[in-house]
């Protein structure tokens, strides 16, 4: 292991607190941490849909967009072309190409209308502080017409859409601390933090409940019954894939209620900056993240000492044992190298964690490059 870089991010904080051993098994195991070899799903639909959002903002058409997405899901996750994997892909690609369609129509020019000025869309932030580098990646930062209003967006695809999910965010110290990071590379002072959600719905008997995924249909019957077609849930209807009806998800998101495509879009009224919040969020991590500088140099300077090395993480890297197969939510995806069962992560279907923040990345490109007397 070369010269620890000093730097975290808030998916590092909160991994963190869930649980201090899968801390150091992402980030910090052979210096970088490992990850599953196999994306998730969830991750790897979160990014599509967080790059077509990123398309838009950039001023990409919205046919391009969404017509890439739906490609980009279909190929990956079709599988071995089984009814089963189709289907599923055609569900998801639906999901994703009408929650980017609807945003584009209904939530993206209320947003641009109000605050005009793209100052920044996901440009790598720092915030220096103690000996450390806080990385950040903010979503989308706007301005009203003259700067007088800075506002960082930032969008969550979400399950729910009660009160209480737009009221979770009032002191979440993730959007908190992103915050210090824009002033500092900006210079500006941030005025607040819209949440903007894109409800994606649940799962319901097999299938996701989410309008753009399925309508509600009663073939005609001439000269008896005419043919019906709803948005919503109706008795005597059945459900049908957007993605098979004339026109596809494209005709079907056009041609979307208002009240409807509103319903998909939940959007946080505007979060006011809590300094203390943010004061307290740094001053803690600066104490944990040196507590984890020190451990880790300790389990460089003991290498080999298996015992020393338990000691070590026992102490700075305590195990959460309840999160290892919660009650609700998937399981740990670390559990197998916890408890034993995976002795070798990176012949045993890990590999080493790539960073999404340029800093990172190209400190871990340059001792790459080191010839290896000089990397150990």
């Amino acid at each position: 292991m070369g010269r620890r870089l000093k730097v975290y991010d808030r998916s590092r904080s909160t991994t963190d607190w869930q649980c201090q051993r899968r801390r150091y098994l992402q980030y910090e195991l052979y210096g970088r941490g490992v990850v599953p070899g196999s994306t998730a799903i969830e991750l790897f639909l979160g990014t599509v849909i967080h790059d077509g959002l990123a398309a838009i903002a950039h001023n990409a058409t919205i046919d391009e967009i969404a017509v890439k997405a739906n490609e980009q899901i279909l190929g990956t996750l079709s599988g071995d072309g089984t009814e089963d994997e189709v289907n599923y892909a055609q569900e998801q690609a639906a999901l994703v190409e009408g929650m980017l369609r609807g945003f584009y129509k209904h939530a993206w020019p209320k947003l641009i209308a109000t605050y005009p000025k793209i100052l920044a869309i996901e440009q790598e932030m720092t915030y220096e502080h103690d000996g450390l580098t806080f990385m950040s990646k903010p979503d989308l930062v706007l301005a009203n017409a003259d700067e007088s209003e800075i506002v960082y967006v930032e969008y969550k695809s979400t399950s729910s859409k009660k009160d209480s999910w737009v009221n979770s965010w009032g002191y979440a110290v993730q959007l908190h601390s992103t915050i210090r990071a824009i002033e500092s590379s900006l210079g500006k002072k941030v005025t607040g933090v819209i949440v903007q959600g894109l409800y994606k719905g649940f799962e319901s008997y097999g299938k996701q409940s989410s309008p753009f995924c399925y309508l509600y249909f009663r073939p005609a019957n001439p000269p008896f019954v005419k043919e019906e077609v709803a948005y919503e849930f109706k008795a005597g209807l059945k459900r049908y894939p957007t993605w098979e009806r004339e026109g596809g998800v494209k005709a079907w998101v056009d041609n979307m209620p208002t009240h409807i495509l509103a319903d998909q879009f939940p959007q946080t009224p505007m979060i006011f900056i809590k300094e203390d919040l943010i004061d307290n969020f740094f001053a803690q991590r600066s104490a944990r993240e040196q507590e984890i500088d020190l451990a880790m140099q300790m389990i460089e300077m003991h290498e080999g000492d298996e015992e020393m090395t338990a000691s070590i993480l026992n102490t700075a890297f305590e195990q959460k044992f309840d999160q290892c197969y919660p009650y609700f939510g998937k399981p740990c995806s670390y559990r197998d190298i916890c408890h034993g069962s995976i002795t070798d992560p990176l012949n045993q279907g890990y590999t080493i964690r790539e960073s999404h923040h340029a800093l990172e990345a190209e400190a871990h490109k340059k001792e790459d490059e080191l010839p290896e007397a000089v990397n150990q």
